[in-house]
C-alpha cells in the first residue's frame, strides 16, 4: 500500500463511517478499484481515527457518564450508559457468530449494489415517520435494543451502520438530529469492540512494520471523521438526508451497471 493509497482509504473511511452511505462498501470497493492489500492494523489504525472522532466530539456525554459510573459505583445507573450497552448487543453477538460467512460471501459487489438500493429506501420511508421524541432522554430501553438489532444488518456490507440506525430511530419516532446523535454514540461501543478484537486477533510485529503508514491513517481518519461529525449534526435538519439517499440509489445503479455489462 502506498502513502496515497492510504491517505484516499483513511479520507473514505471518515466521510463514509458517520454518513449514512456504508463506509464498509466504499473501502471494499475502493480497494478492489485500486486492487490494494490492505493489512489488518491499517482496518484498526482507520477505525481506532473514527473512534477518537466520536469519543472527542461527545466528550461531555462520555464524561458524564464515567462520573455517573463513579458516583454510583454502578454501570447502569446512567440512561444512556444503559441504552448504549443494550443497543451494542445484537451487533457483536450477530457478528462474532457470523464473521466468517460475512467475510465468505457477503463482500461482493452484487451484494453491496443491492443493500445499497434497498436501505437507501429504508432510509427514504423511514423520513415520512412522525417524529415525536426530540431528546435522546426519551429513547426507551426497548426503543434502543430495536436500534441495535437495526445496526446488526449493517454487518452486511452496503447497509451503512449509521444510514439503518438513524432509520431505526426515525421509525420510532426519533426526530433527524436524536437519531443521528444516538447513532453516532452507539459507534463507541460498536468500533472499540471492532478494533479491540482485531488487534487481538493480529501480531503486533505488524505494528512496527507498517507503524507510520498507520499512523499516518489514524490521524487522517480521526480529522475526516470529526469534522463529518461535526457537520452532519449541526446541518441535518436543514439538508437532510435525501442527498444520501439518492447518492446511494444512483451508486446502486452504477454497480450493477457494471457488474451486468
Amino acid at each position: 500500500m502506498t502513502y496515497f493509497e492510504g491517505i484516499l482509504l483513511a479520507v473514505i473511511q471518515g466521510l463514509t463511517e458517520f454518513l449514512p452511505i456504508s463506509s464498509s462498501a466504499h473501502l471494499i470497493l475502493l480497494s478492489e478499484f485500486m486492487d490494494s492489500n490492505q493489512n489488518l492494523f491499517y482496518d484498526i489504525s482507520l477505525h481506532l481515527g473514527t473512534l477518537m472522532a466520536v469519543c472527542i466530539y461527545f466528550r461531555a456525554d462520555l464524561i458524564e457518564m464515567i462520573n455517573s459510573v463513579l458516583d454510583h459505583k454502578s454501570l447502569f445507573k446512567n440512561l444512556l450508559l444503559r441504552q448504549l450497552f443494550i443497543s451494542c448487543i445484537p451487533t457483536l453477538s450477530f457478528g462474532f457468530i457470523l464473521v466468517d460467512l460475512i467475510d465468505g460471501y457477503l463482500r461482493t459487489s452484487t451484494v453491496i449494489a443491492t443493500s445499497t438500493i434497498f436501505f437507501g429506501l429504508i432510509l427514504f420511508l423511514a423520513t415520512y415517520s412522525k417524529s415525536h421524541k426530540t431528546r435522546i432522554e426519551e429513547i426507551t430501553l426497548i426503543d434502543a435494543l430495536i436500534i441495535g438489532f437495526a445496526q446488526s444488518l449493517a454487518l452486511i456490507p452496503g447497509t451503512s451502520r449509521s444510514g439503518i440506525t438513524i432509520s431505526a430511530g426515525l421509525i420510532l419516532g426519533l426526530d433527524s438530529k436524536t437519531a443521528s446523535k444516538f447513532s453516532f454514540l452507539m459507534a463507541i461501543p460498536t468500533i472499540g469492540a471492532i478494533a479491540s478484537y482485531q488487534l487481538l486477533s493480529s501480531d503486533v510485529e505488524f505494528l512496527i512494520q507498517y507503524f507510520q503508514i498507520n499512523l499516518l491513517g489514524l490521524i487522517v481518519s480521526f480529522i475526516i471523521a470529526y469534522a463529518t461529525i461535526d457537520f452532519f449534526i449541526r446541518f441535518i435538519n436543514r439538508i437532510g438526508f435525501m442527498p444520501f439517499i439518492l447518492y446511494r440509489i444512483v451508486l446502486g445503479i452504477v454497480l450493477f451497471s457494471l457488474i451486468l455489462s
